[in-house]
């Protein structure tokens, strides 16, 4: 089935009021049934790259990074076993793995790393995971 701009538009707003889940898959599933599963999945990920590329720059403000790192850190301190991580990003409304990049970037920095030197040790594996995979199976 082709889709017009306009079932486009109207699947695009129905994503604005529901979190980034497999449950809102569904329910768009449900509430779009004469669409493919693949292409709900297409645009949910097209609309989700949107909002962080607006959002970005809201989530690395030296403010932002610091209230994250802080209220990640007093959330593990709390409870070790708990997802803070997760909660977090869910909170703020921001992506996962990026939050998890922000924290790891500011733990490097306040462990007497320069953030280029913190950044380039863990942006190289995740960019080359494939490789990374295959060094660890080597390895062991």
């Amino acid at each position: 089935m082709i889709l017009t701009k306009a079932q486009y538009d109207e699947i695009a707003q129905c994503l604005v009021s529901v979190p980034p889940t497999r449950q809102s898959l569904r329910k768009l599933k449900q509430r779009f049934p004469s669409q493919s599963q693949a292409t709900l999945l297409s645009i949910f990920s097209q609309e989700y790259q949107k909002h962080i590329k607006r959002t970005h720059a809201k989530h690395h403000t030296l403010e932002a990074i610091e209230s994250y790192y802080q209220r990640y850190l007093n959330g593990v301190l709390k409870n070790g076993a708990a997802p803070v991580l997760l909660e977090l990003a869910n909170e703020v409304d921001y992506a996962p793995s990026l939050m998890a990049r922000i924290i790891l970037e500011r733990f490097l920095q306040e462990h007497e790393e320069t953030p280029r030197t913190g950044r380039e040790k863990f942006t190289r594996p995740l960019k080359y995971t494939k490789l990374r995979i295959l060094q660890l199976c080597a390895i062991i």
